[in-house]
């Protein structure tokens, strides 16, 4: 059993990854978490530098926090009229804003306005990719991708400490808001040529469009519309990969029973 489930957790990344697109998030997801690894972390020691004191400290986390809260509330909203790319994409120049402010800021004051963009850079980013693996993710697997999400989340936190701390240590903490700001702008450049040159994939369970489609049963599982690429999203590999794990007769079955 055990076999099993590394076997369709696998399968399932290759999933994901047989797409540009799919490939686009989650190096975005993975360079996002570097960057966000560095601020949670190791902004504190350049607090310091600036005079800030251990209440002020405090009151950084208060900011970052308190910002989270609207735009998780929002999230959905947004999600359902721009859907997880276009909130992918805020979260990372968010995220770019806020650490370049970081070595222009001559204050204390100035930092904890900064921390406001805290709630897009982290929520926005939550936020869209859970909901991105939640619709590439075949029907009974969602467990899966959220699994694979995390685990490239802490393999980009693990590789953002290490890194930045090192360069922090030989050159200072500007140079390594200055390397967290490309890394981070060069995963939101990545995502937003594959958000306008593929877009992103979703699942074909609208029921909207199943209603006036019944005879369409055998309509592709995940579609993208794509402005550069035609074809679908995952077709033959998606197929075998239900095939072989979801236990279903047929695709037919599979998306008649979704």
């Amino acid at each position: 059993e055990a076999e099993t489930n590394k076997t369709s957790a696998v399968q399932l990344f290759q999933l994901i990854c047989q797409t540009g697109y799919g490939k686009a998030l989650l190096f975005f997801v993975f360079s996002l978490a570097v960057g966000i690894s560095i601020v949670d972390n190791l902004a504190f020691l350049f607090f310091d530098t600036l005079g800030s004191s251990n209440a002020m400290n405090g009151l950084t986390v208060v900011f970052t926090v308190l910002f989270e809260i609207p735009i998780f509330y929002l999230a959905p909203r947004f999600l359902q009229h721009h859907g997880p790319g276009m909130l992918l994409l805020a979260a990372g120049f968010a995220y770019v804003v806020r650490v370049i402010g970081y070595t222009v800021a001559p204050h204390m004051s100035v930092v904890l306005l900064l921390e406001t963009l805290h709630g897009i850079s982290y929520a926005g980013g939550k936020a869209g990719s859970v909901e991105y693996i939640a619709q590439i993710a075949p029907k009974g697997f969602e467990a899966t991708g959220q699994g694979l999400l995390i685990f490239v989340n802490y393999t980009g936190i693990v590789a953002g400490l290490f890194v930045g701390g090192h360069i922090q240590e030989a050159f200072g903490p500007v140079l390594m808001f200055y390397v967290m700001a490309i890394i981070v702008g060069l995963g939101t450049l990545v995502l937003l040529i594959a958000e306008i040159c593929l877009g992103a994939p979703k699942r074909d369970n609208d029921n909207e469009e199943n209603s006036n489609n019944q005879g369409d049963e055998t309509s592709n599982l995940i579609k993208s519309e794509s402005a550069c690429s035609s074809g679908s999203y995952a077709d033959r590999a998606t197929e075998n990969f239900m095939r072989k794990n979801l236990k279903y007769d047929s695709l037919n079955k599979y998306v008649k029973d979704w």
